[in-house]
C-alpha cells in the first residue's frame, strides 16, 4: 500500500523495491529477535538469517497479490495501520532497534490514511 497500491509481484519484480523489501524484512526480523532477547528467549529461538530469503521466495510465488490494506485503500475503507504496521514500529522504538525503512513506509501509509480520511 505504501507503493501506491501496486501488487506484490510488481514490488518483488522491481530491483529497487525488492531491495527495499529486504531492508524492511531485516529491520522487522531484528526487532523480533530483540523482543525475544528482552523476554529471555534463547538465541536458538531467534529468527535465523535465512528467514528473509524464505519469505521472499514465498512472495515470489504469490503472483499479483493484493494485501488487505491495499484492498481497503482502494475501497476507501479504514486500514489496519495500527495493528499491521504501527505496532512493529513502536516495538522497535521501545527496544532501541533502528528501523528507518519501516518508519518511512509507515509514514507513507499514514499519509494515505489521512489524505483519504480512512480512520
Amino acid at each position: 500500500v505504501a507503493m501506491g497500491g501496486i501488487t506484490t509481484d510488481r514490488i518483488v519484480g522491481d530491483p529497487s523495491l525488492r531491495k527495499l523489501a529486504y531492508k524492511v524484512m531485516d529491520e522487522t526480523i531484528a526487532t523480533a529477535n530483540a523482543d525475544l532477547a528482552k523476554h529471555g528467549f534463547p538465541e536458538e529461538d531467534y529468527l535465523p538469517e535465512d528467514t528473509r530469503e524464505k519469505m521472499m521466495v514465498f512472495t515470489d510465488t504469490m503472483g499479483a497479490y493484493k494485501p488487505s490494506t491495499m484492498l481497503d485503500l482502494h475501497a476507501r475503507k479504514p486500514m489496519e495501520v495500527k495493528y499491521l504496521f504501527k505496532t512493529a514500529l513502536d516495538r522497535a522504538t521501545k527496544l532501541g532497534v533502528p528501523v528507518p525503512h519501516l518508519e518511512t513506509l509507515v509514514s507513507q501509509i499514514e499519509a494515505f490514511q489521512r489524505h483519504y480520511k480512512l480512520y
